[in-house]
């Protein structure tokens, strides 16, 4: 799985968490002016309780105005990074690749692909400096649970890590290791939202309380 559970390096030598730094893109993008409103819920939940447990918190909303330095710096500064996306045609919004291609590219990031002359073949991706830094996905979807985990079902039983497989790669490429990611189901026909803000509660504090 992606969980790393207790991870070492979120506790202090007394057994007790670190008090870290977050950043939370929220990708939760109008479209023809509408929509949104749900991941902004999710990242205001997941700021809000992240906070109580003493952590700082800084939130880009990636289809509002945000500046590329500024972002670097929020990367550079935070030890989590926690995407909050809508599934839109079995992927996030066009804004995060937008993010993605602008803050990603310039930020100094990475050494490359991490490949060498003398060895062209090997060790593609492993070129990420922000190796000290972990990433939580957190999606909604209208699509079932089951859409994703059955066999022989839409996804064809490879689950939400499958589906956003180049997302969690990219992420990878610049040197971040995966916590258990976390999805929202049936949000539009069969939507059980105050379940899903409880697990999503429950999901941070496991990992962060």
């Amino acid at each position: 799985g992606r969980c790393l559970g207790m991870d070492r390096s979120f506790t202090g030598k007394d057994g007790r968490r670190k008090i870290m730094k977050f950043l939370i893109l929220d990708a939760g993008c109008a479209f023809h002016g509408q929509g949104g409103e749900l991941n902004h819920l999710f990242t205001k939940v997941a700021k809000e309780t992240l906070e109580a447990f003493g952590h700082e918190v800084a939130v880009t909303e990636v289809g509002g105005d945000w500046k590329v330095e500024e972002e670097h710096e929020k990367i550079r500064a935070a030890d989590v990074l926690v995407i909050q996306t809508p599934g839109w045609w079995m992927s996030p919004p066009w804004q995060l690749k937008r993010y993605e291609d602008e803050v990603f590219t310039t930020g100094g990031f990475t050494r490359g692909d991490g490949r060498t002359r003398t060895e062209p073949t090997k060790n593609y991706g492993t070129g990420g400096l922000l190796t000290e830094k972990r990433y939580l996905l957190s999606s909604t979807w209208n699509a079932p649970k089951e859409a994703f985990d059955e066999p022989g079902d839409f996804f064809e039983g490879r689950g939400i890590d499958g589906v956003f497989l180049p997302l969690h790669k990219t992420l990878q490429f610049l040197g971040m290791h995966p916590l258990e990611s976390f999805m929202a189901n049936d949000v539009l026909k069969n939507p059980r939202i105050e379940a899903d803000i409880e697990r999503w509660k429950a999901h941070l504090t496991a990992l962060f309380g």
